[in-house]
């Protein structure tokens, strides 16, 4: 059962009107199962802090803003909590079964902190019984029906230490770390406008987090976001920005560590330009939140959502750790900030993890090693998944080429590929044709891939998801008829049925090339059989394994030729190479999306190597510091290779 608290004010000066609808689902009766009020000037005779001639709601917020640490916190908290939950109200709601309390307030009542109330004890410091504001006075019907993973975008606005940004962002990115199949995290410092509106089409972020200042537009007054790029002017997020280029779609989730300008209404006001523009729900602050309360309560409410917890009851355990930290002991603010108002029903905000977490977490676990603490590479993986993994009604692409020289992290970029397939459910075969060789051959192995090797790895190798589609399993028995006599030139007679069981890998022993392409096509045939009813992704990597002659005269002619033109549905094929592979395996007009890596730049060691750390759950302390400066010495000039975030990962693992 779910509490609504709905306060009123029938006419200027009147009495507040406190109702309590106790319902299921958001769905409140008719009639307030209790009622009572309250004094229009909010029993500013009882205050427990100095009003100083100002009205009540005036002396809140000041004595908030004002005071980063108080004790009177307490008491401020038991007055407004006797305010939410007058006397015949707090009787109704507190009987048995009542799991969440919404709050739908006035205007004028909600620059408030009633995130401080209290009765007998602190009222938002329970995960158990969350309370959430409402934007609306019924939540909207707006379920998200979004596979994972939860895709994040957090930008920082300043390079202000004094906001504590950059302890904030270590602790998102140490608990994203370790969760990375089912969050993805992508970190913007101080864009550009043209910036934050690529990153912001390219991830189209669930959750949209920004860290920075807030203020007001001179020309209008309007509230804003401060954005400062480095070198050029501060630009502002006005609501007009936000409402026309953050809205196509708009986050599920924005959460606004910004309120620096002193003004609560200015948070109030961008949480409902957000959730106007379509978002979901809003996480604002109040008043300036700390560096070190920032980081606990961004880290505490990601490793929430990942732990299953609905977007109140993470919202919820975020605070309760924040409040446990400073805001008993020392009495400090931090806790009370942070705000969360609601379109829709809490358990529709995100992708639903309670449903695909666990199998999310299996994938992590079989990737990790082959994935490791993998940063970096936010266009590369981006065009690829452009390519693989398209958004709603654009097409995939049939052929991708990643391109690199050796030790540039192209394998575990297909890795990354590969996770990130499982989790949203695409099917993948990945074929390595690096030995030692998965396909049994009678007699002595070449040293390298004929083309029936080929088309038998394709065959027998097993999809990274066990279960399979209905008919897969049986979709190449034709091709395993038709093998057994084109491998000896003959062409093959039409299939008995039941097809009796062929040999499994023929060798080939006569034929032209007219059986070398009857043999490809009941392959292609096959292959398009198993790439449905739903689309396929084929991975061929080490391809240095393969014949030149077998992959450009036959690999290339009578399969990835065919792939390129679209000729098998369904299919979408990614061929790794290095840069040596491409110059002799492939045609000139080969054809294809080409995606390169390269060695990355020597300035960027530093932020790479410490993201490792944090990927890896470590938080970042002096020894973490000085191995990453004594590794980076050898990378101070020109360019290097990824491998040496591998070696840094495998010490930071081994060290306590």
């Amino acid at each position: 059962m779910d509490a609504l608290i709905e306060i009123t004010q029938p006419g200027q000066g009147a009495d507040h009107r406190v109702d309590l609808y106790l319902g299921d689902d958001g769905v409140w009766p008719a009639e307030p199962t209790a009622s009572d009020t309250v004094p229009a000037d909010l029993a500013a005779a009882s205050l427990p802090v100095p009003s100083t001639g100002a009205t009540a709601s005036d002396a809140i917020v000041g004595f908030l803003h004002a005071n980063p640490e108080s004790q009177a916190f307490a008491d401020l908290g038991v007055h407004l909590g006797r305010l939410l939950l007058p006397p015949t109200v707090r009787e109704h709601w507190s009987r048995p079964g009542v799991g969440r309390t919404f709050l739908c307030l006035p205007p004028a009542l909600r620059r408030l902190p009633w995130e401080s109330a209290r009765s007998a004890h602190a009222l938002f410091v329970r995960p158990d019984h969350p309370f959430i504001r409402l934007h609306r006075r019924v939540p909207g019907d707006d379920p998200i029906a979004d596979p994972l993973p939860i895709r994040v975008l957090v930008v920082r606005g300043d390079d202000d230490d004094d906001i504590g940004s950059r302890d904030e962002i270590r602790e998102i990115k140490r608990v994203v770390g370790g969760a990375p199949g089912r969050i993805e995290a992508e970190f913007l410092s101080r864009p550009t406008e043209s910036d934050l509106k690529a990153a912001y089409r390219r991830v189209v972020p669930h959750v949209l987090h920004f860290i920075g200042h807030g203020t007001r537009k001179a020309s209008t007054g309007q509230p804003a976001l401060r954005i400062v790029p480095p070198g050029r002017e501060a630009w502002l997020l006005t609501p007009t920005y936000i409402g026309d280029l953050l809205s196509r779609p708009a986050p599920r989730l924005a959460i606004l560590n910004a309120c620096r300008s002193g003004e609560t209404a200015d948070a109030v006001a961008l949480t409902d330009v957000f959730l106007d523009s379509g978002a979901a729900a809003v996480v604002g602050m109040q008043g300036d939140i700390r560096g070190t309360a920032a980081a606990l309560f961004g880290g505490s409410l990601y490793r929430g959502l990942l732990d299953n917890e609905p977007v109140d009851r993470a919202v919820t355990t975020a605070r309760e750790a924040v409040y446990a930290a400073t805001g008993v002991s020392d009495g400090a603010r931090d806790w009370i900030l942070p705000s969360l108002t609601l379109r829709v029903r809490p358990d529709d905000v995100l992708p639903d993890l309670s449903a695909t977490g666990a199998r999310a977490v299996r994938i992590e676990q079989q990737f990790e090693k082959e994935v490791g603490a993998f940063v970096n590479r936010v266009h590369e993986r981006h065009k690829l998944l452009k390519g693989v993994d398209p958004g709603v009604g654009e097409p995939l692409e049939p052929l991708l080429l990643v391109v690199g020289e050796s030790q540039v992290g192209k394998t575990r970029l297909l890795n990354w590929l590969r996770r990130r397939c499982a989790v949203r459910g695409r099917r993948v075969k990945y074929v390595s044709f690096d030995r030692p060789n998965p396909v049994e051959v009678l007699g002595d192995r070449p040293a390298r891939f004929d083309f029936l090797e080929v088309l038998y790895a394709i065959r027998d190798v097993a999809e990274d998801l066990p279960t399979l589609p209905e008919g897969v399993a049986s979709a190449f028995d034709r091709f395993n008829h038709d093998v057994v006599h084109l491998a000896e030139g003959r062409l093959p007679p039409d299939p008995p049925v039941p097809t009796p069981p062929p040999a499994r890998w023929p060798r080939l022993t006569g034929g032209t090339s007219h059986h070398v392409a009857a043999t490809f096509e009941s392959f292609r045939a096959c292959l398009g059989r198993a790439a449905q009813p739903e689309p396929l992704l084929l991975v061929f990597d080490h391809v240095g394994n393969v014949l030149d002659s077998a992959f450009r005269q036959q690999l290339y002619d009578h399969l990835i030729r065919h792939v390129a033109d679209g000729e098998v549905p369904n299919l979408s094929l990614v061929v790794v190479m290095t840069n040596e592979q491409f110059a002799t395996h492939w045609p000139e007009l080969g054809g294809g999306t080409r995606v390169d890596l390269d060695r990355i730049e020597a300035e960027e060691f530093s932020a790479l190597a410490e993201d490792v750390v944090l990927a890896v759950g470590r938080a970042i302390g002096d020894p973490h510091v000085q191995l990453i400066e004594a590794i980076g010495k050898g990378v101070a000039t020109g360019k290097w290779s990824p491998a040496v975030l591998g070696d840094l990962e495998n010490i930071v693992r081994r060290m306590r």
